[in-house]
């Protein structure tokens, strides 16, 4: 006859040298409402204001979310709060009921900027509010001659990156 315990023995415990793995399970975010909540939470106005300056700015040649899997959702930040932008917006998909992934995008005027692309598991980090200007996915880190100012562009900003035009083959 066996007798089956639940006690650990010693070679089912974790040496002292051995890394905790984190048990935590990922916040559940089951409405676009409590994600537009989450997202207030991890993102305050000063660190929307600090990420979004003119370096910053999303490069147009550089891919957003797609939403090509479950049911899309989509909400409003400082909804009725005076922020000094146009929009600060999120949009992502949903599946079985429950965040999937995400993008948090900020505009003001003819200027608009990707905070970040993330899943429910970016909540447990902080956010990245203020990433070195000269990645790739920002208008800053466009060799100069591929920048241009005009008169559409508030002072201190430049253009999106001119494109050269479609050749045929």
């Amino acid at each position: 006859m066996a007798v089956w315990s639940c006690q650990p023995t010693a070679s089912d415990m974790p040496a002292g040298n051995a890394t905790k793995e984190k048990t935590e399970a990922p916040q559940q975010l089951t409405s676009p409402e409590e994600v537009t909540a989450a997202l207030e939470a991890r993102w305050s106005l000063d660190d929307i204001k600090t990420y979004c300056i003119p370096e910053r700015r999303v490069n147009p040649m550089c891919q957003n979310l797609v939403t090509d899997v479950g049911v899309t959702w989509k909400g409003t930040l400082y909804e009725d709060v005076p922020t000094g932008f146009t929009t600060i917006k999120w949009y992502g998909t949903a599946v079985d009921g429950g965040l999937y992934e995400y993008s948090l995008n900020v505009s003001r005027g003819d200027s608009s900027w990707n905070l970040e692309i993330g899943n429910v598991e970016s909540f447990a980090r902080r956010p990245n509010v203020a990433p070195d200007p000269s990645g790739q996915c920002f208008i800053g880190s466009a060799p100069p001659e591929k920048q241009e100012t005009d008169d559409t562009v508030a002072p201190g900003f430049v253009a999106p990156l001119k494109r050269e035009p479609l050749k045929p083959e």
